[in-house]
């Protein structure tokens, strides 16, 4: 045994996310500026697992991984994260997924994608994170859907609306989405693939507005349209949080003057918030 690490990125959001033939799923995009890191110091001898009370869904998961193993002991973890809670940026689910990372890097146990995905979802929903490229996950019974690939190049700028959702709460709300819904979601994943096979960020951007302007439906968000409209205006796509609070625009990193639409929408956010120290959230995608 020794001291374990473990690391985890979040999400801004999703690209889509729905149902696919009744199943519910997400497509993820994660973001690795967003981030958990657990650390895991054992105890040499048997005993509980300890954290701080913030933490309590990633101790579940440290004390499901102990019994999944049969390992002996305890130990304390620590998490430290820039993650913003309650705000659809996979914040606990990045807490829990870096926690059983610790675990295993502590005891060297092979601890897989697949397995992690089990014991999250029996802790919450939870957003297909323990997977590093962009996957279709079906997050309500953890499963994995299919791995779809690295997305191509981008530009993400985003804010936040304010307040916080509750994740668990929203996901057993009943999503009733119609038959043409349905077929938008069907659509939108069909793009995302053609996105990243072709590496081409406009299909992307098309799918990830689809999916957005369906969940308008059902938790509706303000700025909805300004962000729209930035889209459309520089054929870029609308990206929003399905069940938070942030909402954002995808954009082309090689058009000619990326930097000052960048710079034309962070200062329409600023406005928007009316608040003039306020950062709009950035990140910059380079594919490989």
């Amino acid at each position: 045994m020794k001291v374990g690490i473990g690391r985890c990125n979040g999400t801004f959001g999703e690209l889509v996310q729905g149902v696919l033939c009744e199943r519910p799923f997400l497509i993820s995009l994660p973001i690795p500026i967003l981030k958990s890191n657990a650390v895991f110091i054992p105890y040499n001898k048997m005993g509980e697992i300890t954290g701080s009370l913030s933490n309590t869904k990633a101790v579940e998961a440290c004390k499901k991984v102990f019994q999944w193993f049969d390992l002996k002991g305890g130990g304390h973890l620590e998490v430290n994260s820039n993650i913003p809670r309650g705000k659809g940026l996979a914040s606990s689910s990045a807490d829990v997924v870096a926690a059983m990372k610790a675990v295993a890097d502590s005891y060297s146990i092979p601890l897989s994608e697949e397995i992690i995905s089990r014991i999250s979802s029996e802790i919450e929903p939870t957003d297909g994170v323990m997977y590093k490229e962009v996957v279709a996950y079906d997050y309500i019974h953890g499963q994995l859907i299919e791995t779809l690939g690295p997305l191509p190049s981008f530009v993400l700028i985003g804010m936040d609306l304010g307040g916080t959702i509750n994740t668990l709460e929203f996901n057993r709300q009943p999503k009733r989405y119609s038959k043409e819904d349905q077929a938008v979601f069907s659509k939108a994943y069909d793009l995302v693939k053609l996105g990243i096979e072709f590496q081409d960020l406009s299909f992307v951007c098309q799918a990830a507005t689809l999916s957005a302007s369906i969940n308008q439906k059902i938790l509706p968000k303000r700025y909805f349209n300004e962000f729209k409209s930035f889209a459309l205006k520089y054929d870029g796509g609308l990206i929003i949080a399905h069940s938070g609070t942030v909402l954002g625009v995808l954009l082309n990193p090689s058009f000619e003057n990326i930097g000052e639409i960048a710079e034309t929408i962070s200062k329409r956010i600023i406005q928007l918030s009316n608040q003039p120290n306020m950062k709009p959230f950035y990140y910059f995608h380079r594919s490989n």
